[in-house]
């Protein structure tokens, strides 16, 4: 009996001897890893402060440009509203010289809105071209970038307000 606990002893301290012996060490790597991780996100953050820091006012006038944007939709939706009863008024009252003077403002608000398409087109791509430029850090270039951006947003609204001003006529066509 007393062999038998001993054999089982040895065993066991066998067993657990291997078992440590094939252990898995730390993996040092994925820590080395995940450190150059976090410093290319704090190199990236510290760009974007840095271009934040650069372009503060450039940024504030886009997004006084976006919130006039915004308004002038909003006078949009409001006109157009307007302008589906007037139409269904016109239509039901058969004034069909109203209905095609309405038609032809209509056709200028199309040409306008394929011009507005047209320069948010560039506007996306003056976009990521000043990203990149802020990305290299090449401020001189990405400012030429952010200051076609201003121009494009204010061409932008100029646009809107000229198709504001064919919607007020057409609610005078239809009135």
């Amino acid at each position: 009996m007393k062999k038998l606990l001993t054999i089982l002893m040895v065993g066991l301290l066998v067993f657990a001897s291997v078992g440590t012996a094939f252990a898995e060490e730390p993996d040092l790597t994925s820590r080395t890893q995940l450190s150059l991780e976090q410093m290319q996100q704090m190199r990236e953050a510290g760009q974007r402060y840095k271009a934040l820091k650069e372009f503060k006012d450039e940024i504030h006038q886009i997004n006084e440009l976006r919130i006039e944007r915004l308004e002038l939709k909003t006078q949009q939706i409001e006109k157009n509203d307007s302008i589906i009863d007037l139409y269904i008024s016109a239509r039901e009252e058969g004034n069909k010289e109203a209905l095609l003077e309405a038609r032809e403002a209509r056709k200028q608000i199309k040409e306008i809105n394929k011009e507005i398409s047209e320069l948010h087109k560039q506007l996306k791509e003056e976009r990521k071209a000043f990203r990149e430029d802020v990305k290299n850090d090449n401020f001189d270039e990405a400012r030429e970038h952010i200051n076609k951006v201003i121009s494009i947003k204010e061409q932008i609204n100029s646009k809107v307000e000229a198709k504001l001003g064919l919607l007020d006529q057409i609610i005078e066509i239809l009135s």
